[in-house]
């Protein structure tokens, strides 16, 4: 089976993101309760914006890493370099 790269559109996981929190709505905090909206939403979009770009950097590989010529100090780097995000 070969992998199909997937890509997450921004928007949309940002949407759904802020409608699954629970922000209370209190007159009196308004403007804190839109900052920490504002906040979650752009925190999601930009979150789905680095999967998409490290997806795409991994799956746009010409030719597949062969792990079994790495030395440890080589898979170890591969491995944290994978994990950042």
């Amino acid at each position: 089976m070969e992998k199909e790269k997937m890509s997450i559109n921004p928007e949309k996981f940002a949407l759904q993101f802020i409608a699954s929190v629970n922000f209370d709505f209190d007159e009196k905090e308004l403007e804190s309760m839109s900052k920490k909206e504002l906040a979650a939403y752009l925190s999601a979009y930009f979150l789905a914006e680095k999967f998409n770009k490290i997806e795409s950097k991994n799956f746009d590989k010409s030719q597949p890493l062969d792990l079994s010529e790495l030395g440890f100090d080589a898979l170890l780097k591969h491995v944290a370099d994978l994990n950042k995000y």
